[in-house]
């Protein structure tokens, strides 16, 4: 029995022993491999000996090992879950604190917009936390303030429209897209995706060795009134299928960032080159195409040495001049941008220039395109941007150098890796650039991004007021801050509409609407301090509507109805009382639809008799007056009210206060001869009263 424990107990520790000594060489060569830059291979590495360990020590180390190779792949979603496990382990390089913000920096723009802002927010906790630890290190104080620019541009996108190129994408990496003909209607691109020369898988990127490939536009059809249809791109070919030759160019190993010169007859691209136990940096290649004949691509000789890579060209000034990036010493950061001018007589590239730091930092820049319009577009982890690699611009001055670097923003940046832009034309209108964001068919997938159009239309219906019926032909008039003015009339159903080339960006507008017999309605619009969230997104652009919906209404005087008085005994009107009539005559004439009705009072010191058929024809005098100032009879009735009704102030007036009511016993008890005089002059009158257009259904609405 105790013979069988021994046994067992030699083949367990024999087991440990073996266990520990292969896990032991996995990390060696998780080691070797990451030292390398091998970061797929360390990776899986890693992991094998993860799993086996129970050191804890070794563990974390493991742990944030795996985190930096799924980091520097572009894995950030799972790099992000490797630090958030070694700091709950409680790794002592507070390190892992900021590259986890940076990871939660990274994958915000894989969010909805409202997502992507929290995840922001949550990145700048993390670089709080490390600024805590680590105040000296200026890097999390950036980041911040990156995070906070993001989630800015998040909320305020810029003009260009992003889509995926998935016709011509795959489930592997496809970057750095170039234009290959003056025409532009062809795309080359590097590729990882199956059917590339090299069917090994890189232990650095995890994927194929990349080659060249070609897409081209597919020939448009016409459509109706001469309108082409949206461009469409074939499926993309190697380049030797694409030329219908034996290719030239690929390799087992990796070819790709393609740039061509002003004629489109020289390629010039990176490869790199890899032999058993030893790596060449990647170098510059030129390749001059022929017909179907084409001399083999001859490395350009750029005085640099070779043990520092020289990647991303673009050529520019009919082949004299060379962009490029790389590691050599002397820069600013890890990856620089540099220029080399071709020597014709000597057949050689001059000593290289840093593009000084304005552009370059301490991180890494790659990916130059000098523009037709001599901007310079590239990208760059060291300026402030949304996280991972961000596209800038830079403008030349008159001393050769570029500066005023300037963030293209959402949603050509995200927060990871964008890079590799190229744009068509004398403009940066339309353009392709890659992208690992969220939605893409692979790893980085090639993007169009176009500049899109903002449209401006100006539309309305005007009605009645009372009636809710539309208006036409209302003259519509419009005065732009930019000097311009431009007519419209309504039509039967009330509409009008002023289209793009009225409208314009930037502009305030004082609109004037006019009808007779309506009130001219005066407005202003405006198209200034407009942000990309108050247009429309539609197939063409950004379109902004103003919408008009007014009711106008008929032009009337406000209905205030005189009271006219008169002389003993008179029926004569006097010179105020015309005035007064006339008046009248405009209140009536803006009021189409108003009648009224003349009373008129006398007071008492005749007979009934001779009251009644006195105020009666003072009445008709005030009729006949407005009858021949053009007012229809029927809109008049003339009543004789005699002396049955006394005046009742509903208001003080010459000394009389409100309420008094000028009967003869209110009159004879006045002491003053001068104010009984003027209490019969007041009572002495013709007022009027508002009836219903009905004569049959007549009904006071109240005295005036």
């Amino acid at each position: 029995m105790r013979f069988n424990k021994i046994i067992f107990l030699f083949f367990v520790t024999l087991t440990v022993t073996l266990n520990s000594f292969a896990q032991g060489r996995q990390i060696k060569k998780a080691d070797a491999a990451y030292e390398q830059y091998e970061f797929a291979k360390a990776m899986d590495y890693y992991k094998r000996a993860y799993s086996k360990s129970s050191d804890k020590v070794q563990k974390i180390g493991m742990s944030f090992r795996m985190a930096e190779c799924a980091r520097k792949i572009g894995n950030y979603r799972q790099a992000e879950s490797y630090y958030k496990r070694t700091i709950k382990m409680r790794y002592d390089d507070p390190i892992a604190i900021y590259y986890l913000g940076m990871m939660q920096r990274n994958i915000a723009s894989n969010k909805t917009p409202e997502k992507a802002v929290s995840k922001y927010k949550e990145a700048i906790k993390s670089f709080q936390q490390y600024q805590e630890k680590v105040p000296q290190d200026l890097r999390a104080q950036e980041a911040i303030v990156a995070c906070e620019l993001a989630i800015d541009w998040t909320e305020n996108p810029s003009r260009y429209a992003v889509t995926n190129m998935k016709k011509i994408n795959s489930k592997f990496d496809d970057r750095m897209p170039c234009f290959g003909d003056k025409k532009q209607t062809s795309l080359y691109f590097t590729t990882a995706r199956k059917g590339v020369n090299g069917r090994k898988l890189s232990a650095q990127t995890g994927q194929y060795f990349t080659d060249i490939w070609v897409t081209e536009i597919e020939k448009q059809k016409k459509k109706k009134k001469g309108k082409k249809s949206k461009p469409r791109w074939k499926e993309p070919v190697s380049y030797g299928d694409y030329k219908g030759v034996d290719d030239p160019i690929s390799t087992k190993f990796d070819e790709g960032a393609v740039t061509f010169d002003d004629k489109f007859k020289v390629m010039y691209f990176n490869r790199s080159i890899m032999k058993k136990r030893e790596s060449h940096s990647p170098r510059i290649y030129q390749f001059e195409q022929k017909g179907n004949d084409g001399s083999e691509p001859v490395e350009i000789n750029i005085p640099v040495d070779s043990n520092y890579m020289i990647i991303h060209p673009c050529i520019v000034e009919g082949g004299k001049v060379l962009y490029f990036v790389s590691d050599m010493p002397g820069g600013y950061g890890d990856l620089d941008i540099w220029r080399s001018e071709y020597n014709k007589r000597d057949d050689s590239w001059g000593e290289p220039e840093n593009l000084g730091p304005e552009v370059n930092t301490e991180d890494q820049e790659m990916t130059p395109f000098l523009h037709k319009n001599g901007t310079l577009y590239f990208a760059s982890k060291g300026h402030v941007g949304m996280g991972g690699f961000d596209i800038f611009r830079a403008t030349k001055r008159p001393s050769g150098q570029f500066g005023k670097v300037k963030n293209m923003k959402f949603p050509i940046n995200s927060s990871y890796d964008d890079f590799g832009v190229v744009f068509s034309g004398n403009d940066a209108i339309n353009g392709f650039f890659t992208s690992n964001r969220k939605g893409g068919r692979g790893g980085d997938d090639i993007y169009e991004t176009k500049l899109a159009d903002l449209e401006f239309i100006m539309e309305g219906v005007l009605t009645d007021e009372e009636t809710n019926e539309p208006l036409q032909g209302v003259s519509v008039h419009i005065e732009g801050s930019d000097g311009n003015s431009f007519d419209a009339i309504t039509n039967k159903s009330g509409f009008f509409e002023f289209g793009d080339e009225v409208i314009k960006q930037g502009v305030e507008y004082e609109v004037t609407y006019e009808k007779d017999p309506y009130i001219p309605l005066l407005d202003t619009v405006t198209t200034q301090n407009l942000t990309i969230h108050d247009f429309e997104v539609t197939d063409e652009g950004f379109l902004y509507t103003i919408v008009v919906d007014l009711a106008m209404k008929v032009y009337r005087l406000p209905i205030v109805l005189p009271r006219i008085e008169y002389d003993l005994g008179s029926a004569e009107l006097r010179d105020l009382a015309m005035k007064d009539l006339d008046n009248l005559v405009e209140v009536l004439e803006t009021n189409p639809d108003l009648r009224i009705q003349l009373r008129s009072h006398t007071d008492f010191r005749s007979s009934d008799e001779f009251n009644d058929d006195l105020s009666l024809k003072r009445a008709q005098a005030c009729v006949d007056y407005l009858i021949q100032n053009g007012i229809d009879e029927s809109r008049l009735e003339p009543v004789g009210m005699g002396e049955s009704e006394p005046l009742i102030l509903t208001e003080d007036r010459n000394g009389f206060i409100k309420g008094d009511e000028f009967t003869q016993e209110f009159i004879e008890g006045l002491r003053s001869r001068r104010k009984r005089e003027l209490a019969h002059q007041m009572n002495r009158r013709t007022d009027f009263k508002q009836i219903e257009s009905d004569p049959e259904d007549a009904k006071l609405y109240g005295e005036y």
